[in-house]
């Protein structure tokens, strides 16, 4: 086994190979991704069924949402576990924000469930 700090270098890039491989799955599966989503519409766009695919214009305020209560319980807990205990900081706005976008998205869902039961 090579320490990781030798002369030549290849310690380092053995300690780093992991997260490079990483990064290239994670792209990796990022590409698999749209490829199968863009198979998906034009299996759908041939067989004509495109137009009756339902598309939720409401899905980036639930995306945004999760992404700013994660963010803001992130700053807040990460506030707070550096002995913080009074600067929380805009963690706090950053989590009423994505509640409130998240009270939003569930509201218009009802809304717009309600109005498709009529």
């Amino acid at each position: 086994m090579f320490p990781i700090q030798t002369a030549s270098g290849i310690g380092d890039a053995l300690f780093f190979a992991p997260f490079a491989l990483l990064g290239i799955a994670i792209l990796g599966f990022g590409a698999v991704a749209v490829y199968l989503d863009h198979k998906k519409e034009m299996a759908l766009i041939e067989s004509g069924q495109y137009a009756d695919a339902d598309r939720d214009s409401r899905a980036w305020v639930l995306g945004g949402g999760l992404l700013l209560l994660a963010l803001g319980l992130g700053s807040v807990v990460s506030s707070f576990l550096s002995g913080g205990l009074g600067a929380v900081g805009e963690g706090v706005t950053a989590v009423f924000v994505g509640l409130a976008a998240l009270a939003y998205y569930f509201y218009k869902r009802r809304a717009a469930a309600a109005t498709a039961a009529v």
